[in-house]
C-alpha cells in the first residue's frame, strides 16, 4: 500500500511538472528564465528566446503565468517583443533576451507560453 501512495504521488507530481513547462513554438524556444524578488514581490523577470527557423523573428506574443512556491497560479499576463528601428530582429541561430517588470504579490515562478510569431517576411505561426 505505501508503495502505491508514493507511486501515485510521483505520477502526480510529474503532471504537475510538465503542465508548467515552458513552451516554444515553430522552432523559437524559451531557452532560459531569470526572476528578481524582492520583499514577496515578482518584481521582474528576463526570458531568453532563441530563433532556430530560418526566417527572422521581429514579433513574439507570449503569455506569462505566475506561480507561488505550491505551484498555484496567480496571474497571468500577455505581452510581446516586438522589434522596431532601435530593436533588430532575432535573427536565425541567434538569442534575444527581453526583461519585463510585472510586479506579481506572492508569485516566485515565471512560466512562459509563445501563442505567435510574426517574422520579418511577414508570414506569422501562432498555436
Amino acid at each position: 500500500m505505501k508503495t502505491k501512495l508514493i507511486l501515485l504521488f510521483t505520477f502526480i507530481t510529474s503532471i504537475s511538472t510538465l503542465a508548467q513547462k515552458n513552451e516554444s513554438l515553430c522552432k523559437v524556444n524559451v531557452e532560459d528564465i531569470s526572476k528578481i524578488t524582492s520583499f514577496g514581490y515578482l518584481i521582474g523577470y528576463s526570458v531568453q528566446f532563441k530563433n532556430y527557423s530560418s526566417k527572422s523573428v521581429d514579433g513574439i506574443y507570449w503569455t506569462a503565468y505566475y506561480y507561488n512556491n505550491d505551484n498555484t497560479l496567480i496571474k497571468s499576463e500577455e505581452t510581446a517583443f516586438n522589434s522596431t528601428n532601435l530593436i533588430d530582429p532575432i535573427v536565425s541561430g541567434t538569442t534575444k533576451t527581453i526583461a519585463r517588470s510585472p510586479r506579481v504579490k506572492g508569485a516566485s515562478k515565471v512560466i512562459i507560453r509563445i501563442n505567435k510569431l510574426h517574422f520579418v517576411d511577414n508570414s506569422t505561426c501562432s498555436k
